[in-house]
């Protein structure tokens, strides 16, 4: 079973912007194309030292139609911050501090993939994303701060194009 499973097997790349793919990733299609599992970069920001993720999605009727998946991507870097005190008009100290950071970005979803070609498709998701880290669980990043909160509830969405060799 798990040979056959494997015979009917493909490599993907895909492009653009999802929640499960990110914005550049390589996967692997298998159980005649409704298990894909993918390694992906999420983002692109070089105040992290390293951006990546994986997912897995179960395809219902194949490669052409709906999908259920999850991605996981580990966030991982130093940020440096200064603050500053002031006496009247003059800056009197200057502090510089930084923290390491590991947070993990977690997002289950939906989505709808179409093969207008066998080799060249394209596909729109959505989902629900939150993110672990500092002992806790957290509905928010802010990229610039490098910090997480629940400040906000986001829903991302995403859609690209999908190369099947």
């Amino acid at each position: 079973m798990l040979l056959t499973n494997l015979c009917f097997a493909g490599i993907n790349a895909t492009l653009g912007s999802s929640p499960s793919r990110g914005i550049l990733s390589i996967g692997y299609s298998f159980s005649n194309d409704h298990i894909s599992v993918n390694a992906h970069l999420p983002f692109y920001d070089s105040d992290y030292d390293f951006v990546g993720g994986i997912g897995v999605g179960y395809h219902f009727f194949g490669k052409t139609g709906p999908y259920a998946f999850h991605s996981s991507e580990w966030i991982n870097g130093t940020i440096s911050d200064f603050s500053y005190t002031t006496n009247g008009n003059k800056t009197s100290n200057i502090r510089e501090t930084s923290r390491d950071i590991n947070y993990w970005r977690l997002v289950f979803g939906f989505g709808y993939q179409h093969m207008i070609t066998t080799y060249i498709g394209a596909y729109f998701e959505a989902g629900f994303e939150f993110y672990a880290g500092n002992g806790s669980y957290n509905t928010h990043f802010d990229v610039d701060k490098a910090t997480l909160d629940n400040d906000e509830i986001r829903l991302p969405a995403g859609f690209g194009l999908v190369f099947s060799f």
